[in-house]
């Protein structure tokens, strides 16, 4: 449940970073279609980008907050 879960949350944040990123700032305004499959293209990228880089933040953050102490032994 926990992984079909985060999935689901995988595939929203891309489509929402694909749809709002071209959006922005008006730079698809008046521009020819190839123009706008192209914003579309590079938004999907970043975004899918984004996903892996959080969850590694979030790893380490993680990691050094409640990290294990374990003391090796000689």
């Amino acid at each position: 449940m926990k992984a079909k879960f985060f999935s689901t949350l995988i595939i929203i944040v891309v489509a929402t970073g694909t749809a709002i990123i071209p959006l922005a700032g008006g730079a698809s305004l008046g521009a020819e279609p190839m123009r706008t499959v192209f914003f579309a293209f590079v938004s999907a990228i970043i975004a899918i980008q984004v996903v892996p880089a959080v969850m590694l933040v979030a790893c380490l953050v993680k990691s050094l907050l409640f990290g294990k102490t374990d003391k090796q032994e000689s």
